[in-house]
C-alpha cells in the first residue's frame, strides 16, 4: 500500500498504474541500485590509509584503522578507531587497498549494470503497455474527437511524449532510491570523521533547495511548451507529405517551406528557453557548493588537526555526497519534464468516447426485415442542423439511393447507420431495435462500407481484401474480387494477389482501388452495404465496371448508396432526394423523372451538358 502511494505521489496516479504492473522488475532494479550505492563508499575508507600509510617509503609495519563509534551504557557514543589490520608493511597495505578498491568498483559496476537493465525492462514494458492502450484509445474514440484536433499533434503525443516518458521513468525511479542512499552513506562517513565540520559544510543546503525548486518550476513550464511546439512541427511534416501533390501543383513549395521554417524556429526558441533552465541548475549548484572546498582544507587542518590522508578522504566523500545532490536536482528537472509529457498523453487517455455501448446493450442478430429511420435529426454543433425529420423504411435486400446538392447531408445520413455519429433526436431501428441498444461490434459486424476515397493498407491485395480478419481461402478472396470486377486486373500483375499496393494504395489507379474496396466489403459478407460516392472520381470505363459490380449485388444485400453519378443509381428500388437536410422527393428513377421536380433538375444538369 505504501509502495503504491509513493509512486502515486511521485509520478501521479495515471503513470503509476502502469509502473505497478511490473513491480518485480522494479524491485530488482531498486535493490540492485541500493547495493551499488553501498559499494561507492568503500574507496572513502581506503583513501586515508592509502595516503598516510600506504605511501610511506620506510618498511616499518603499519596499521589499517578506520573511524568507528563505540556504544556504551547508558546510551553514550564515543568516537574511536577500529583496527582492521596490524603489523603490515606499507607495500603490502598498498596492494591490499588496491585489490579492495578494484573489487568494490567491480561489484558496483555489476550491480549498476543489472539495476539499469532491470530498470530499462520495467520502464519499456510499462510504456509498451501504455502505447498499446493509447492505440486502442485512438481506435475507440469517435470521429467527432478527430474533427477538433490535428492528426499531427496526436501523432506527436503518441511518439515524442511517450519517448520522453520511456527515457525518464526508470532513471527517476532508480535514482530516487540510489541517490538518497548514496548521499546518506557519505554524509554518515563525513559525520563519523568530523561531525562539526560536516554540519558547517551543509549550511549551503537551503540555497541548493531554493535553486532546485526555482529551476524545477521553470523547466516544467518550458517542457510543456517544447512538447506543444514539437507537435506543431510534426503536424506540419504530416501535412507536407500528405498534400505534396497539391503543394507542387499550386507551386506553393516556397510558401510551405516558409511556414515550416516558422514552426521550426518556434520549436528552436522553446527548446533553448528550456535548455537555459535545464542546463543552468548544474553550474549554479557547482558554484554555490564548491565554495566550501577551500574551507575543508583550511578548517580541517588548522582547527581539527586532520592528516593529509584524512583531508583527502573527506574531500572525496564530500564530492561523492554532492554528486547525488546534483543528480537529485537533475531528477527533479526530469520529473517536471515527465509530468508535462504525461499530462499531454493522459489528456487523450482520459477522454471518454461519446459513442459507446450502453450497459444493457445486447448483440444484434443479422438483419431479417428492415432498416428504419424515424424522425431523425442530427447536428454536429448545437443549433446547426444537418438532418431534419428524416424518415424512411428500407426492406431487406433493397437498394436505396440518396442524391442531392453538395452539403445536403447525404454522407452524414449514411454515417449514422454504423453509429459513427449518434442521432440528435429520433431513432434508427434495425428489425425494430434501436441501434443504440445493441453493441457496436454486433452492429458494425454486419455492415460494410465503401467510401469515396478508398484507402488501402500498405500490404498485398489479398491482405487488403481479407482485412475483415477471417480465415478466408484464396478461392474465397478471388470470388469476391470477381464479383467486384477486380480479378482480371489483379491477375495481370506479375505477383497477382501478392502484389503490394503501396502506401494508401497509391500504386493502383483510382478505379482499381475502388474495386478492391468493394471486394473487401463483399468478403465480409455484410447484411448491409454502404456505398458513399463509389464512382465519383472514376473515368467512364472504371465507373462502368464499378456499376457492374454493384448490379451483381442486387437482391443479395441491403444497399445504401450515395452518388452524384445518376447512372449508377438508376436501378435502385427507391431514390431519396435530400436538400438542406430534409427529404424533398422519393421514388424510382422513372417516377421521379415523371414528377419534373428536383431530381429531374439534377438529371438534366448532368446529362444535358
Amino acid at each position: 500500500m505504501r509502495f503504491s502511494f509513493m509512486f502515486d505521489k511521485i509520478f501521479g496516479h495515471d503513470i503509476a498504474h502502469y509502473i505497478r504492473g511490473y513491480r518485480v522488475l522494479l524491485m530488482v532494479a531498486v535493490v540492485l541500485g541500493a547495493l551499488s550505492a553501498l559499494f561507492v563508499v568503500v574507496p572513502a575508507y581506503l583513501l586515508q590509509p592509502l595516503v598516510d600509510d600506504g605511501m610511506k617509503t620506510a618498511s616499518e609495519p603499519v596499521e589499517w584503522t578506520i573511524p568507528w563509534l563505540q556504544l556504551s551504557f547508558p546510551f553514550s557514543i564515543k568516537k574511536t578507531e577500529l583496527t582492521l589490520i596490524a603489523g603490515i608493511t606499507p607495500n603490502r597495505l598498498l596492494i591490499l587497498l588496491g585489490a579492495i578498491a578494484f573489487l568494490s568498483v567491480l561489484f558496483k559496476s555489476i550491480t549498476v549494470y543489472f539495476s539499469e537493465l532491470a530498470g530499462a525492462a520495467f520502464s519499456n514494458r510499462a510504456i509498451r503497455t501504455l502505447r498499446i492502450d493509447l492505440a486502442n484509445k485512438f481506435i475507440s474514440l469517435p470521429l467527432t474527437f478527430y474533427h477538433k484536433r490535428k492528426s499531427g499533434e496526436l501523432l506527436a503525443r503518441a511518439t515524442a511524449d511517450l519517448t520522453v516518458m520511456q527515457g525518464f521513468i526508470s532513471n527517476i525511479t532508480i535514482g530516487l532510491v540510489q541517490q538518497p542512499l548514496t548521499l546518506l552513506v557519505f554524509v554518515g562517513y563525513l559525520l563519523l570523521m568530523n561531525f562539526k565540520l560536516t554540519l558547517l559544510i551543509f549550511t549551503v543546503t537551503p540555497i541548493i533547495v531554493v535553486l532546485v525548486r526555482l529551476f524545477g518550476r521553470k523547466v516544467k513550464k518550458h517542457s510543456t511548451r517544447v512538447q506543444d511546439a514539437t507537435a506543431e512541427v510534426t503536424s506540419s511534416y504530416q501535412e507536407i507529405i500528405l498534400l505534396l501533390k497539391v503543394i507542387k501543383g499550386f507551386c506553393r513549395g516556397e510558401y510551405e517551406s516558409g511556414m515550416f521554417t516558422k514552426h521550426a524556429n518556434n520549436l528552436y526558441k522553446k527548446v533553448m528557453h528550456w535548455n537555459r533552465w535545464q542546463l543552468g541548475i548544474g553550474p549554479m549548484m557547482d558554484s554555490t557548493t564548491f565554495l566550501v572546498i577551500p574551507g575543508i582544507f583550511v578548517i580541517g587542518k588548522i582547527y581539527f588537526d586532520h592528516t593529509l590522508g584524512e583531508l583527502v578522504a573527506m574531500l572525496y566523500a564530500f564530492a561523492k555526497a554532492y554528486a547525488p545532490v546534483k543528480e537529485l536536482a537533475r531528477i527533479n528537472v526530469n520529473l517536471k519534464t515527465l509530468q508535462g509529457a504525461t499530462r499531454r498523453v493522459f489528456d487523450i487517455m482520459r477522454t471518454i468516447p461519446d459513442i459507446r455501448d450502453r450497459p444493457e446493450a445486447q448483440n444484434m442478430p443479422r438483419l431479417q426485415n428492415a432498416v428504419e429511420f424515424l424522425h431523425v435529426d442530427f447536428c454536429y454543433k448545437p443549433g446547426e442542423s444537418v438532418l431534419s425529420d428524416v424518415s424512411f423504411n428500407v426492406k431487406v435486400g433493397e437498394i436505396v439511393a440518396f442524391v442531392g446538392s453538395t452539403g445536403a447531408g447525404k454522407s452524414t445520413l449514411l454515417d449514422l447507420i454504423p453509429r459513427f455519429y449518434d442521432v440528435s433526436s429520433g431513432s434508427i431501428r434495425i428489425d425494430g431495435t434501436d441501434i443504440r441498444d445493441v453493441t457496436l461490434e454486433s452492429l458494425r459486424g454486419q455492415i460494410a462500407i465503401v467510401s469515396q476515397e478508398s484507402l488501402l493498407f500498405h500490404d498485398t491485395i489479398a491482405s487488403n481484401i481479407n482485412y475483415d480478419g477471417g480465415h478466408s481461402t484464396l478461392e474465397q478472396i478471388q470470388n469476391a474480387a470477381i464479383v467486384a470486377q477486380a480479378h482480371d486486373f489483379v491477375m495481370a500483375f506479375p505477383h497477382g494477389y501478392e502484389t503490394v499496393v503501396g502506401d494508401r494504395g497509391t500504386l493502383l489507379s483510382g478505379g482499381q482501388r475502388q474495386r478492391i474496396a468493394i471486394a473487401r466489403a463483399l468478403l465480409k459478407d455484410p447484411a448491409i452495404l454502404i456505398l458513399d460516392e463509389p464512382a465519383s472520381a472514376l473515368d467512364p470505363e472504371s465507373e462502368h465496371l464499378v456499376q457492374e459490380a454493384i448490379e451483381n449485388l442486387l437482391g443479395q444485400r441491403t444497399i445504401f448508396i450515395v452518388s452524384h453519378r445518376l447512372n449508377t443509381i438508376k436501378r435502385a428500388d427507391r431514390i431519396y432526394v435530400l436538400e438542406h437536410g430534409a427529404i424533398v422527393e422519393s421514388g424510382t428513377h422513372n417516377e421521379l423523372m415523371a414528377k419534373n421536380g428536383r431530381y429531374r433538375d439534377l438529371y438534366n444538369i448532368q446529362f444535358q451538358h
